[in-house]
């Protein structure tokens, strides 16, 4: 029996491994996205780092424990997943100065985005680079899908269209 067994798994496994699995329905009950402004106006300084926490509700202990958060920022027209990190040029030198880090982190009812340089000396010179504020997307997915035919989960216009959810 055993040797019958063995076999039997090995094909049923090569077979499930080739599947490709259902695409999501459009608008999953358990995807959900709702915006968020990083302002730094309402940062919390600390060393070389602003941050903004957010009570966010949809972060249940399943999503923290099953599922993901995905959080994307607008830039120049176009969704860019987070963590992000741009190298800075001084004008007359051609070599990276300090880095920009945006990013965020998560935990149950809790979202956190950031923005981070690499040296706490540069904050003057970075403010006046970048934006005073960002635009976000978070996306709170319950269940990760699986299979061939999970999204670029890099590109917020993937995602939007592959779970259904507004713009």
């Amino acid at each position: 029996m055993k040797r019958l067994l063995t076999p039997f798994i090995l094909v049923f496994a090569i077979l499930a491994a080739g599947c490709e699995y259902p695409v999501k329905p459009q608008g999953d009950a358990g995807v959900i996205s709702f915006p968020l402004t990083f302002r730094f106006a309402d940062a919390r300084f600390d060393g070389n780092v602003a941050s903004v926490q957010f009570d966010a509700p949809e972060i249940t202990r399943g999503v923290v424990e099953h599922g993901a958060v995905l959080v994307y920022f607008r830039e120049q027209g176009t969704w860019t997943a987070m963590p992000f990190t741009i190298g800075v040029e001084a004008l007359h030198v051609e070599a990276v100065d300090f880095t920009i880090s945006i990013g965020y982190a998560f935990e149950r009812r809790l979202v956190e985005t950031f923005v981070e340089i690499s040296t706490e000396d540069v904050w003057d010179d970075a403010l006046d680079l970048l934006p005073s504020r960002y635009d976000l997307k978070v996306v709170v997915i319950n269940d990760r899908p699986f299979g061939k035919n999970a999204p670029d989960f890099s590109d917020y216009e993937a995602v939007r269209a592959f779970y259904g959810l507004a713009e």
